[in-house]
């Protein structure tokens, strides 16, 4: 098969399967005849694989590595199961940690609007942001040079 109906077959650009062989993820003959890329069924279903396996969060260099610890290509299932459990643990990690973030950042926005709404109905007013040049940070450097002769 060319790259042009492997690339048609995943949905791809030929540039992304050429990606996939630059990065040492695809080998393809050569054709003798033409010197066209050639994907037998093993090169195919790697391809699949790849794909299937970003899909599913994996990198490259995750994928490089699957590959060289898993003893070639076809992978044994069990070696695939544990790869994608461990993502799966990772991704769940992740997940936790944004939730995290997120609870904090609802915390914080409900606490400065609690502060806002107690000024108001303490009447106390904001003072305008100023515009222009004075929004700019004050640096150590700045002060130095301002008290220097």
């Amino acid at each position: 098969m060319k790259i042009g109906d492997v690339a048609r077959l995943f949905g791809v650009t030929t540039s992304k399967v050429r990606f996939l062989e630059a990065q040492g993820l695809v080998h393809p003959s050569r054709s003798s005849s033409n010197g066209y890329r050639e994907y037998n069924d093993t090169a195919v279903e790697r391809i699949s694989f790849i794909l299937k396996a970003q899909s599913f969060g994996f990198r490259i260099v995750e994928l490089r590595r699957v590959f060289a610890e898993g003893g070639g290509y076809p992978l044994r299932c069990d070696f695939v199961i544990e790869r994608m459990t461990i993502k799966l643990d990772e991704l769940r990690r992740d997940i936790e940690r944004t939730c995290a973030t997120r609870d904090r950042l609802i915390e914080g926005i409900n606490d400065a609007k609690a502060r806002v709404k107690a000024r108001e109905q303490a009447g106390v007013t904001q003072r305008p942001v100023p515009s222009g040049p004075d929004l700019r940070c004050e640096t150590r450097r700045d002060r130095v040079l301002k008290t220097s002769p």
